[in-house]
């Protein structure tokens, strides 16, 4: 059965670099980080060190305000916890806190996606630290370096759904970019289950934006196929 499941994995590799069609059958965006590491997302400095974290972390310190994350994960800049495996071979207990709380800086920043919907959604929380302020905490949608896009959360660890207008964007190539570049209270953001949705509202699966983006080239990468095989 070993040997099986390895010519399978040959033949997978020979089709994605011999191939010259569009494989987005594995492509999948990590929007709400289900797959307990930040896979299709790229960091800077150590805020996200920890991240994603697991289950509701406030709640089990008894901070009173329940993530309201989707899923089991979600990016909250303050806690530690990584879950029941990761976290407990490392020690970590629910509702730990990160080294430094909200000492910590840096970047995380998605892969590339086409707009196709007529909205964004997501789950945002922690400090309402602007952008264009001297230290934001918040996430942006970010077209050609600009940003087209910005939220904050509301100086709560409870994540709300928030919404943007792209409609003006469609067909424009774009990144997320959460941001946290403060070390003062509140000086972390909470992150969770992005979206695009259509006129409707209706969330559009991301697997239908991936087969916009492929564009006549693959649209897997190495990190994408390590998640089915």
């Amino acid at each position: 059965m070993k040997n099986v499941f390895h010519l399978m994995f040959c033949a997978v590799l020979v089709v994605l670099f011999v191939s010259p069609i569009n494989l987005v059958f594995a492509r999948a965006f990590n929007n709400d980080f289900e797959t307990g590491d930040l896979t299709d997302w790229e960091k800077t400095g150590t805020a996200f060190d920890f991240q994603p974290t697991w289950g509701d972390n406030p709640t089990a310190r008894n901070r009173g305000q329940p993530s309201e994350h989707q899923g089991d994960w979600w990016l909250g800049l303050a806690e530690k916890y990584q879950g029941p495996v990761k976290g407990k071979a490392l020690g970590q207990n629910p509702g730990d806190l990160a080294d430094g709380v909200d000492a910590p800086q840096g970047t995380l920043t998605s892969m590339k996606f086409t707009i196709i919907g007529s909205t964004m959604n997501f789950l945002i929380g922690g400090g309402n630290r602007a952008w264009g302020t001297a230290e934001p905490c918040c996430v942006n949608l970010v077209i050609d370096e600009k940003v087209e896009r910005t939220m904050t959360g509301n100086n709560t660890e409870t994540m709300a759904r928030q919404e943007w207008d792209v409609s003006d964007l469609h067909g424009k190539l774009a990144q997320l970019v959460v941001i946290d570049n403060s070390s003062g209270g509140w000086g972390h953001p909470n992150f969770d289950d992005v979206h695009q949705a259509d006129r409707n509202g209706n969330n559009i699966p991301w697997s239908q934006v991936a087969a916009v983006d492929a564009r006549g080239k693959l649209a897997v990468t190495w990190a994408q196929m390590k998640k089915y095989y």
